[in-house]
């Protein structure tokens, strides 16, 4: 064989093996870059783009995916308190939970902040979803989460989207998971599908909206009113809270739940309660002149817990004469961890005209009562959650006992909501609970059935009466 011949033919197998050696290094680097792109430095989980591929090739092999959306509950409070570096500890180890609960259902990403995805495969029913998110969030209470020394105790929101009847794309499908999550955080109801009605940006919702606007103006929404009983001996009537319905023409009568979280996503919000707010003390104005005198509260969002809020509360007092002692605006402690500061103001103005802020829901959300040092509240409201299974849960009795103790001694008023039953009013009671609200009393009526109901009740004495406390306007005789 020629020697130049296999000379020049070991060169080109040997470049061919070079250039090979190459592309193999080159194909793999290109590999490690994409995998990496699609990879969640914190957490080593996928990220965004990599669910957006994942689901993408799904679609478009004619599958039916299904999207959970969680976001963490105060994860916040715990960056600012503990630091980002035991955030971000967090967030590993909410990571591998999340990645062992759902292991051989979904794959989880993480797609950024304390926000993660759960991508099932399908096909799947929606029940099924449910399902396997209620097992995610029963997954992360006892996921005995630390920073540290410090035992963290973690909770979340999850939303949910099918695709087909929620979406026919992956950006549909996580844009409807979004809606549905900010949802059921509102809702505090830990885990809601998709729905149309909630999402301000669905036909149906501006639909909704629209008919809003025309019941505003046709007389379809109206005030139900529960009372507040004193916790002390005698059950004293002590006030009423005003409770928006709409009296749909063809749905019937609407709880707030069906149309409140959607319109406190739009400035529709305002009207809406500053027509509350006029409504109730109107009323309570025309009660007073009946014979019965008592606190009237009124529930205001944290869209509106702005600086027009005392523009709207100097209207109602000045229309109606209304003592603004005697009126009270319940607000949620959602607004107080949202914007602190902000909640801080807002209050302190109101409180320097005299009206009565009270804080709503209380232990529902991420808030404690550090929250409360600084802010200028009159009430703190026990969430129902902790007092209509008070007496089977002996942890819920420790929690509202300790909650009341501490609250009066922050010199606050404590109400019990949800009271159902004589057996959880006298625990309440003697747990030194201020005042009661629930079925067990009444439900929310129409206004002329609250007075009857007041009066059958009470007769013309209330609590504020017995006292000797009832306040009235200047010039207003006694």
């Amino acid at each position: 064989m020629d020697t130049a011949w296999v000379a020049w033919t070991t060169v080109v197998l040997v470049t061919a093996a070079a250039a090979i050696a190459l592309a193999v290094v080159v194909r793999r680097r290109d590999r490690s870059s994409a995998r990496a792109a699609r990879t969640d430095a914190l957490t080593g989980l996928g990220n965004r783009d990599a669910l957006a591929e994942r689901v993408g090739r799904l679609l478009a092999g004619g599958g039916e995916p299904g999207l959970l959306l969680l976001d963490l509950d105060g994860f916040r409070e715990i960056n600012d308190t503990l630091g980002h570096s035991a955030g971000d500890a967090l967030l590993r180890q909410v990571a591998g939970v999340l990645d062992r609960t759902v292991a051989g259902t979904g794959q989880v990403t993480r797609l950024g902040g304390d926000e993660f995805a759960v991508l099932v495969p399908g096909p799947v029913r929606g029940e099924d979803l449910e399902v396997l998110a209620k097992r995610v969030l029963a997954g992360l209470s006892m996921g005995q989460f630390t920073s540290g020394p410090v035992p963290l105790d973690v909770q979340g929101s999850i939303g949910i989207a099918l695709a087909g009847p929620d979406g026919s794309s992956g950006e549909e499908l996580l844009q409807h998971a979004d809606v549905a999550m900010y949802a059921a955080k509102h809702a505090r109801a830990g885990v809601l599908r998709y729905d149309p009605a909630h999402d301000p940006h669905s036909t149906n919702a501006l639909e909704v909206l629209g008919q809003l606007r025309r019941a505003m103006e046709e007389d379809e929404l109206v005030v139900h009113y529960q009372p507040k009983v004193s916790g002390g001996g005698g059950g004293q009537l002590l006030g009423f809270e005003a409770l928006v319905r709409w009296q749909h023409p063809t749905r019937g009568l609407l709880p707030p739940a069906a149309f409140l979280p959607l319109v406190e996503r739009t400035r529709l919000i305002h009207p809406l309660t500053r027509w509350v707010l006029l409504t109730a003390v109107r009323q309570a104005a025309t009660w007073r002149a009946q014979g019965l005198d008592t606190t009237i509260s009124v529930n205001i969002s944290a869209a509106t817990l702005d600086e027009g809020l005392l523009g709207m509360v100097e209207e109602a007092l000045a229309l109606t004469r209304w003592p603004a002692p005697q009126l009270v605006l319940e607000i949620t402690e959602t607004a107080i961890v949202i914007d602190p500061d902000g909640a801080r103001r807002a209050v302190q103005r109101l409180r320097d005209r005299g009206v009565r802020v009270s804080v709503d829901d209380f232990g529902a959300g991420a808030t404690s009562l550090v929250h409360l040092r600084g802010l200028a509240v009159h009430e703190l409201k026990v969430d129902r959650q902790f007092v209509t299974e008070l007496m089977a849960h002996p942890e819920d009795e420790v929690i509202v006992s300790s909650v009341i103790a501490l609250a009066h001694r922050l010199g606050l008023v404590v109400v019990a909501e949800g009271v159902e039953d004589p057996v959880t009013a006298e625990r309440l009671r003697a747990m030194g609970c201020d005042e009661l609200q629930g079925y067990l009393f009444a439900r929310p009526l129409p206004a002329a059935e609250a007075l009857r109901w007041a009066r059958e009740e009470f007769g013309a004495r209330t609590g504020r009466e017995a006292a000797g406390t009832v306040e009235h306007p200047a010039g207003e005789p006694a």
